[in-house]
């Protein structure tokens, strides 16, 4: 007889941690913010924000890709929702080109006044060797004042994974 009432009340309380587990839960995730829903497809993703009751959803951003014939992203390009106007405004564009031993992806935020994405340009460029071992790293800024590419960091990927694996 003793046996079972042990056995009965480690059910209740499993069941009682688990309620107290879930609901936690529950109130976390009402109370740390808003859920974001995607809605994808093979050239677009939009990305819309559910609010704190769960019925609404509003617009946040929107993607729009290209691919080039093997399907790889060749151009990714960025929009904000203007809930004032009530329309998609250009934010950024990411552009991804290769070449025989380069990986080169530009960066630029989008210029209202010249309806262009000139603002804040950046340059990444990925260069590894012909047997694909050694990989260095070179990321540019666009310096305006002498209309060219400014040097901001240089790192030799092999190293850093090296070190990354001795620590």
């Amino acid at each position: 007889m003793k046996k079972s009432f042990m056995s009965v009340t480690t059910l209740v309380v499993s069941i009682s941690v688990a309620i107290m587990f879930l609901c936690t839960s529950a109130i976390t995730a009402q109370t740390t913010g808003n859920k974001f829903i995607y809605d994808k497809n093979e050239n677009k993703e939009t990305v819309f924000e559910l609010d704190r009751s769960g019925k609404y959803l509003t617009p946040k951003l929107q993607y729009e890709f290209q691919k080039d014939e093997k399907g790889f992203v060749t151009a990714k390009k960025a929009f904000r929702w203007n809930a004032e106007e009530d329309k998609w405004t250009p934010y950024y564009l990411l552009t991804i080109s290769k070449d025989d031993n380069n990986t080169i992806i530009d960066y630029a935020l989008w210029d209202k006044n010249t309806e262009s994405f000139t603002l804040n340009q950046q340059k990444a460029v990925y260069n590894k060797s012909q047997n694909d071992s050694v990989v260095t790293y070179l990321s540019y800024q666009w310096d305006e004042s002498n209309s060219e590419w400014k040097l901001l960091e240089q790192n030799l990927i092999k190293n850093y994974l090296a070190i990354r694996v001795a620590e």
